[in-house]
């Protein structure tokens, strides 16, 4: 295999292969009216509410299917692109959907996490999926789709190799905290990429934010893109006293 795929695939697992329920970390329950995001359910409930005719079902099968990939109960790429097929025919008659763009978006994320090598060509699709979602809903999953493109911007490398861009991060990131400033995660990636600018002072009065937040857990420290913020935030810290 030429080096360049190898560093492309290797790539993918960093941008697509930071699933918060490989630390442990409780899955936040986001109601969208018809819609609950994050709820546990069976592969079995999925493919009956798939079978649907109404769109709530149908979205909740793919919500379902979602919390399965997330949760790690399933770890099949092949389920995450068959999920992306109900979503997919869902978008032909409701493509002003921004809640079935985020899943979308989500369910390729986790195909590309689970089977690198195809996660080659499906960054665009990523990024396209989420910008629609951005758009259309950008409160959904509590600013999940700029959430999104804050991560994608700020893991993937700079072009040619990828469409990292460390300003696009910062843009994303600052609107998911906007949002939704009291989810954790918004302001931890908002910390990290303020980080990777050397805006220490900034990064670490977000990262102080997520510390207080209500939907803060300890276990999100343990995820590996936070050591870096966390070791440089203590750090400051003490510099102070």
């Amino acid at each position: 295999m030429p080096a360049r795929r190898l560093v492309l695939i290797a790539v993918m697992v960093l941008i697509c292969g930071c699933s918060t329920a490989r630390y442990g970390v409780p899955l936040t329950k986001y109601d969208a009216g018809d819609v609950v995001l994050w709820t546990p359910c069976s592969r079995a409930q999925a493919e009956v509410l798939s079978g649907s005719s109404k769109d709530k079902d149908i979205l909740q099968s793919v919500a379902c299917s979602a919390w399965l990939l997330e949760s790690g109960v399933v770890k099949s790429a092949d389920y995450a692109k068959s999920s992306q097929g109900i979503i997919k025919k869902y978008l032909v008659e409701k493509a002003q959907s921004g809640l079935a763009h985020y899943l979308y978006a989500y369910l390729v994320a986790k195909e590309a996490q689970l089977a690198p090598v195809r996660g080659l060509d499906l960054v665009p699709v990523m990024e396209q999926e989420a910008l629609r979602a951005s758009k259309l809903s950008p409160e959904v999953d509590f600013g999940g789709p700029d959430r999104m493109l804050g991560e994608l911007y700020l893991k993937a490398p700079s072009p040619p190799i990828s469409i990292g861009d460390l300003d696009k991060a910062l843009e994303y990131y600052e609107k998911a905290v906007r949002l939704a400033p009291d989810f954790a995660l918004n302001r931890l990636g908002y910390a990290k990429a303020l980080l990777e600018d050397d805006e220490t002072k900034d990064a670490c009065f977000q990262y102080e934010q997520a510390l207080k937040s209500k939907s803060f857990d300890e276990k999100l420290l343990k995820i590996d893109t936070c050591e870096k913020l966390v070791k440089s935030c203590n750090k400051a810290s003490s510099a102070e006293k």
